[in-house]
């Protein structure tokens, strides 16, 4: 859904959540009477939130936006930067090159004077409410991460009221990248599942969520170790650090900048505005594992908008069986829309590919065995 059509869905979807029955379904088709695929796409949002409980919808347009910088999606007129080669920003680093721009923000590559190194910077978009204050502390927070898997973050301030977050500069290929080619052998999907989840439990263990996991946002170092991108756009809990594993008053639609995420990766709760935790993390870890081993987007369906209806209104995911089993198993319940039939943690959703993995290699000496 392009821009213009999403300022156009949005009042109807808000005035239509105040009416109930006939007279909603009457308002969208008299609303939408001259656009059939529009209609179709706001009817499908609101029957899916009419089978919720509780939340409420509040898709914005920040959740929708096609993200540019990941290459999913080529945008059809040049990309444009706000800031160039040459400038100077955080009073020691020089801008040298962009590296992409998405809905939230604009990526660079930049020289660092004071310790002569190469950085990457991200700027993330101006915003027009008062929480760049509180988006600096969630940065440095999770600047305090130290894992292997993790990207690290150098350096957080604030240019006009943007928040910059300087990091690790990773040259390699993006996990993305690596599957344009089409899916991965079964054992590189489960080690690769393992490394990416260990990283996110350990941000987990430190009460950040990472909120927009997607394979741009993994990248590979030049030892082939696996690097998560982003951290410093996440959200923290309110609770401590390694506090109970819920989060308190965040909602999907709450989050601000990068980590809004991207629909196809998004669990149902975050997409709808609901209260999220880490096992919203535990879905998209699973979304990515699923790509991995198959070769397919999950819910390759054209634009963001259609993709959040594929996430909110498809049936339960089913791996083809030429997938081993425990993966299927492992995949298909970290799938599961309702968070409580998901695997509760990170961390035991990396234990239970790493014990499918075992099985995988005593499958293949039982097989080797009998031919």
């Amino acid at each position: 859904m392009d821009p213009a059509s999403w300022q156009r869905a949005k009042p109807i979807i808000e005035k239509a959540l105040t009416l109930s029955g006939t007279d909603r379904r009457a308002f969208v088709n008299a609303a939408c009477d001259d656009n059939e695929p529009l209609r179709v796409e706001i009817q499908a949002l609101l029957d899916s939130y009419d089978e919720t409980t509780s939340g409420k919808l509040e898709l914005r347009s920040e959740n929708l936006e096609e993200r540019t910088e990941t290459g999913e999606h080529e945008p059809a007129a040049p990309v444009t930067f706000d800031f160039s080669a040459g400038m100077e920003v955080g009073g020691r680093y020089v801008l040298l090159d962009p590296l992409g721009r998405g809905g939230g923000g604009e990526v660079h590559r930049a020289n660092d004077v004071r310790l002569q190194r190469e950085v990457a910077i991200k700027i993330a978009a101006k915003r027009d409410d008062d929480g760049s204050a509180r988006r600096i502390r969630e940065a440095r927070a999770a600047a305090q991460l130290n894992h292997r898997g993790i990207a690290t973050i150098h350096d957080v301030f604030d240019i006009d009221g943007r928040l910059a977050i300087v990091m690790e500069l990773v040259p390699g290929p993006t996990l993305a990248d690596r599957m344009r080619a089409g899916k991965l052998p079964i054992d590189v999907v489960v080690n690769l599942g393992v490394e990416i989840a260990d990283a996110v439990e350990h941000a987990h263990v430190f009460g950040i969520l990472h909120c927009d996991l997607k394979p741009a946002n993994i990248k590979f170092a030049a030892d082939g170790a696996v690097k998560v991108l982003d951290f410093g756009l996440a959200r923290r809990t309110e609770n401590s650090a390694l506090a109970v594993r819920g989060v308190t008053g965040l909602t999907g639609s709450s989050l601000e900048g990068l980590a809004l995420g991207t629909p196809g990766y998004m669990s149902p709760e975050q997409l709808l505005g609901m209260p999220i935790d880490f096992r919203s993390d535990v879905y998209s870890l699973g979304v990515i594992v699923y790509e991995m081993a198959t070769g397919e987007r999950l819910f390759d369906t054209g634009t963001a908008m259609s993709a959040a209806v594929a996430v909110l209104t498809s049936p339960a995911v089913t791996m083809p069986r030429d997938v081993p089993k425990r993966l299927r198993d492992v995949v298909g319940r970290a799938l599961s829309k309702k968070p409580e039939n998901r695997f509760p943690s990170a961390a035991e959703f990396r234990d239970a590919l790493a014990a499918a993995r075992a099985l995988s290699w005593r499958d293949k000496l039982v097989s080797a065995f009998r031919r």
